[in-house]
């Protein structure tokens, strides 16, 4: 495992806004790790030592308010930095596993963004040794492990010798570029498709705890919907099978493996051999959704006037085919992404009419549902 791809994995975590737990051996550099990515972000990083601290210090310290006359709990000031960096912070959980008097608190900051009763909007990056190594010998307990995306933390020797003599520097550099938000969302919604087909497919693996591995990576709903995240980021960052693969393992455990097989075996087309040919779309109405769900990630990844209209030449012609409501999701995520794109990249783009047409009524139906939902 080399020093790129474990910052691939970091970068994914952050770009998918999922908890990432880093699991290696003290000394192994995990710490410089995420504190030189969040600086090659430019991102606030706020790090707890969780061996230094007790539940106490996520709850607020209390303090008279004389103006309401009654006990008010204030914020801690790492608490408070982190509330007002926004959606940039990040908060580092150092030694995550090294006091067990923290781990309830744990569940609502890992799952829902709240440290005691304050909301928070960055994200989770954690890291811990492993159990005969650990500080207090302890491992996640199951509640906690199944709200983290599990890594395991290695450094090739050879990299590592190469990074003393040039500098690590040099492995931040070959990082790509953040793609849009937009991009991101779509490619999670081709990864839900995915998860999906194949859930249905395979319904004992939707809730399957494994009595061995409590401590680590198992499937639930929640994994799953961390796998989705995940493996849709990593497609978005232009990362390839093997970080992908990663973050399945790392999601649901030995059933990510199960979840690859099942997406080579689609064999689905490439959105550009799609945009050639609209004929070969497949006839599987999963591997058809999903391919539909790339297209339109491809697209806006890579928004022309050529590939826009070719895109909606496909929609119409899954209409046609009587598979309307599969391509309304694709129509809806480009449709969405047209209004968020920069006006440059709008330039020369309009909807085709009689492609639309095909399943008009199915999008305003999308849009009231999602209407009434929020």
């Amino acid at each position: 495992m080399s020093y790129r791809q474990n910052l691939e994995v970091i970068l994914t975590a952050l770009v998918a806004r999922v908890p990432l737990y880093i699991e290696g051996a003290p000394g192994g550099g995990k710490t410089a790790a995420v504190e030189a990515v969040a600086q090659w972000l430019v991102r606030p990083l706020v790090t707890v030592v969780g061996a230094t601290r007790d539940r106490t210090d996520f709850g607020g310290w209390p303090r008279y308010h004389a103006g309401e006359d009654r006990v008010k709990l204030y914020p801690f000031p790492w608490v408070q930095a982190l509330v007002e960096a926004g959606e940039r912070g990040i908060l580092f959980l150092d030694e995550m596993n090294a006091n067990e008097e923290i781990f309830p608190v744990l569940l609502r900051i890992l799952a829902e963004r709240y440290i005691g009763d304050i909301p928070f909007q960055g994200d989770v990056l954690a890291a811990g040794n492993p159990e005969e190594l650990s500080v207090a010998g302890l491992v996640l307990p199951p509640p906690v492990a199944n709200r983290v995306i599990h890594y395991r933390w290695k450094v090739l020797p050879t990299e590592w010798a190469e990074g003393m003599r040039w500098g690590f520097e040099r492995f931040y550099r070959e990082l790509p570029s953040l793609p849009p938000r937009e991009v991101v969302e779509v490619h999670i919604r081709e990864a839900r498709a995915l998860v999906a087909a194949y859930v249905e497919r395979n319904p004992s693996v939707l809730h399957n705890p494994n009595p061995n591995r409590l401590h680590g990576p198992w499937p639930s709903p929640r994994s799953w919907e961390l796998l989705a995240r995940f493996v849709g980021a990593a497609r978005a960052l232009g990362f390839g099978e093997e970080t992908q693969a990663l973050g399945a393992i790392g999601a649901v455990g030995e059933e990510g493996h199960g979840f690859l097989t099942f997406v080579r075996n689609l064999d689905l087309p490439t959105p550009e051999e799609l945009l050639a040919d609209p004929g070969r779309l497949p006839r599987r109405e999963d591997a058809a959704y999903v391919a539909l769900m790339g297209l339109g990630a491809y697209v806006l990844d890579h928004l022309t006037p050529e590939n826009w209209n070719r895109a909606w030449k496909v929609l119409k012609r899954a209409a046609e085919e009587g598979r309307a409501d599969l391509a309304a999701r694709a129509a809806e995520a480009l449709v969405r992404g047209y209004r968020e794109a920069d006006d440059s990249k709008r330039m020369g783009l309009m909807l085709p009419r009689e492609e639309v047409r095909a399943f008009r009524d199915l999008l305003q139906l999308v849009e009231r549902m999602e209407g009434a939902r929020s």
